[in-house]
């Protein structure tokens, strides 16, 4: 948010959005399991020898760090395979894609109600007193 909130960025809130999934999948931790333990990669270590190009550590290490907008491919793929773009150019095309195709959940009759009575209150408060509602 810019200026207080009364200036709105679509592309910076997508950046902020991705930012904000990603902490919180580093906030739950990893799981401690035989298969995030790779126990069967490690039975095989002096066979294996590289653990990093493993499928199963490539898959694990993008469950912990998933984004939409950060690249993390090398300089020559990021120039070729995906145009060059930087994170404000993917940011503008996941804007455009979410107001495209999201389809909001429709609020339920009670989060309605609870809506439309905050609204009904504030408006008979401002009318019983109406010179106070600049202070609100």
């Amino acid at each position: 948010m810019l200026e207080s909130g009364v200036t709105w960025c679509h592309e910076q809130f997508m950046i902020d959005n991705d930012i904000v999934k990603m902490v919180k999948r580093a906030i739950q931790g990893i799981a401690v399991n035989e298969d995030s333990l790779a126990t069967e990669l490690v039975k095989r270590a002096h066979e294996i020898k590289d653990f990093l190009h493993q499928k199963h550590t490539v898959q694990h290490m993008k469950e912990q760090s998933k984004s939409k907008l950060i690249d993390r491919t090398s300089r020559g793929t990021w120039e070729t395979k995906a145009g060059g773009t930087d994170m404000t150019q993917r940011a503008k095309a996941e804007v455009k894609r979410v107001l495209k195709e999201h389809k909001p959940d429709q609020l339920s009759d009670g989060v309605k109600k609870t809506l439309r009575d905050i609204v009904e209150d504030v408006a008979k408060k401002r009318k019983e007193n109406p010179k106070s509602h600049h202070q609100e």
